[in-house]
């Protein structure tokens, strides 16, 4: 979280608090207005705590998982990982070598191919199960699918590219198949407050990130799910803007109720 986002909602925060002080003061003036204007205090607090929920305490709220992320990453300890779905057009050799040169990040391998070719059939697809490890014994396991969809994995430090060409090449000499699209599934290892730069890094250059795991991102997504709903917030704040103004106009009573057990325990 950077200086502005600090500042915006220290402001949104000290204005929702002159918000509660405003609806306090519209209680205290209950003597003037009299104290048939109760429920209307009451209604002018529930409102303006319900809008100031909705305008100043919301928009805070959205930012508390973010806010927990960026603690969570400057104190947690291993690595997070980084996905990305790389076209194989692109030379996946330099996108390596390059992502290793960036600061923090600890290791960055392939994880996986997916290829779209033209539909075929069943005995097609045994043929390609077949043949696979024939044609590239670096490829270690593989999904076929008559759908055109192919899914290969390649041993760790195999250029994965190599491996797509040998069998787009194959199954369109022997079956006259065309490969329509490919991907590679690429893992990064990065220390965890060096995520984000390689986020920019990836997206700078039309790179899909299709997720981010982690301690840190665990940590985060656990605690969105204990979060309750905005709307529960929002009119909690309404209620708390209530409680303001009945304490506004009741502040003489519970004033002198809290002096009365603070002389009882002191004894006068």
């Amino acid at each position: 979280m950077n200086t502005m986002d600090v500042l915006s909602v220290t402001v949104m925060l000290a204005l929702f608090i002159l918000l509660l002080a405003f609806i306090f003061s519209a209680g205290l003036m209950t003597p003037i207005i009299g104290k048939k204007n109760l429920l209307f205090v009451v209604f002018i607090g529930f409102v303006a705590g319900t809008v100031g929920g909705a305008f100043l305490v919301s928009p805070v709220y959205d930012d508390i998982p973010e806010i927990a992320r960026g603690i969570y990453i400057s104190t947690e300890g291993g690595t997070e990982t980084v996905t990305a779905d790389v076209s194989a057009a692109t030379d996946i050799v330099k996108l390596t070598e390059e992502l290793r040169a960036q600061e923090g990040v600890v290791d960055v391998h392939s994880e996986g191919i997916v290829i779209k070719t033209d539909r075929f059939s069943e005995d097609r697809k045994r043929i390609i199960e077949d043949k696979i490890s024939v044609i590239d014994s670096n490829i270690t396991s593989w999904k076929v699918y008559t759908n055109g969809t192919i899914i290969l994995q390649v041993k760790r430090g195999y250029n994965p590219v190599k491996a797509l060409e040998n069998l787009a090449e194959w199954l369109m000499y022997t079956g006259g198949i065309n490969t329509r699209y490919s991907a590679v599934h690429l893992v990064v290892e990065v220390n965890p407050r060096n995520v984000d730069s390689v986020v920019s890094y990836l997206q700078a250059r039309d790179i899909i990130v299709t997720g981010v795991k982690g301690p840190a991102e665990e940590r985060v997504a656990a605690l969105k799910s204990s979060l309750p709903a905005k709307s529960s917030i929002v009119l909690f704040c309404g209620v708390l803007g209530m409680l303001t103004g009945l304490a506004g106009v009741f502040i003489d009573s519970i004033l002198g109720f809290v002096r009365g057990i603070y002389e009882r325990y002191r004894g006068v």
